[in-house]
């Protein structure tokens, strides 16, 4: 699977994307972000405990991921993590 970067976790990784193995019944988004921080601790402090933080705001198949929530997420799935922005 791949995992599309933009903002802060972009420039703190040095990437636009990951690649990820999923299983293919799928796998918690909480648990995802948990595995993108155990293997690359420079985005640890963008991925806070089960997606509550607010630096990042969790895309999920084009359709951004309320806060508490914790989609499933599937192989044929697009993630995207984006930095959070204000609106006013």
């Amino acid at each position: 699977m791949r995992v599309e970067l933009r903002g802060t976790i972009r420039a703190a990784l040095g990437t636009s994307e990951l690649d990820l193995d999923v299983p293919a019944g799928g796998i918690p988004l909480s648990r995802l972000l948990d595995e993108i921080a155990a293997a690359h601790p420079r985005a640890r402090p963008y991925l806070g405990p089960s997606t509550g933080n607010s630096v990042l705001r969790p895309v999920h198949n084009g359709t951004v991921v309320p806060a508490g929530e914790d989609p499933l997420v599937c192989p044929h799935d697009q993630p995207l993590l984006i930095h959070a922005v204000a609106g006013g």
